[in-house]
């Protein structure tokens, strides 16, 4: 009997710890952070985000339209379900070529980071584009549009203030005639200010 008691004991010892554990992970959430510290402090939370392509953005293929100086400029609105970082902002592509002009058409793109790893984070957004070359006029928009983010200890790029690099990600064709069915978008970005990965 003694032993059934203690079973019991530790059967609700292990599930008190799992909900503890549960409960941890759950409310653990990300911050983009302007110090290279474990848990950001409050005054050190970034909640303006201001990014700047490195090299070209690579939109279509057919014809191959390539922008560069392109940026874009959002700010931390909360965090989703999991602890996901919610950014709402736009992007903006300007020095297009092809005599092509490209324009983001939703109200605001909406993009969420997690962090993964030691400095990485996994980067999921939206968008919408309206692609406007000399007889081609397309819209498209990009669901599920994934990238990875590093922090300035793991970035390649020169000031190294982090990255967020989206790679061979695909935009479908709302509307638009003469108009590929989809391209595959490229655009490695890098924030103007030192911007660290923190929980």
């Amino acid at each position: 009997m003694k032993s059934i008691k203690m079973l019991g004991h530790a059967a609700l010892a292990a599930l008190m710890a799992m909900a503890f554990v549960g409960a941890s992970s759950a409310t653990a959430s990300t911050h983009l952070c302007k110090t290279d510290e474990s848990s950001c402090a409050a005054a050190n939370i970034i909640t303006h985000v201001h990014e700047t392509s490195v090299g070209k953005a690579s939109l279509l293929a057919s014809p191959e339209v390539q922008c560069g100086g392109d940026l874009f400029l959002g700010e931390v609105v909360g965090e989703g379900e999991a602890g996901q970082l919610e950014i709402e902002g736009n992007f903006t592509y300007s020095s297009c070529g092809s005599g092509c002009t490209v324009t983001e058409q939703s109200a605001t793109s909406i993009i969420e980071i997690e962090k993964v790893g030691h400095e990485t984070g996994a980067v999921v957004g939206e968008a919408e584009v309206h692609v406007n070359c000399t007889g081609i006029n397309c819209w498209y928009s990009g669901k599920e549009l994934a990238g990875t983010a590093k922090g300035p200890l793991l970035s390649a790029q020169t000031p190294d203030n982090g990255e967020v690099s989206r790679q061979e990600q695909i935009f479908h064709k709302v509307k638009g005639f003469f108009c590929p069915s989809t391209f595959e978008f490229d655009l490695t970005t890098t924030p103007l200010s030192a911007t660290y990965i923190t929980e």
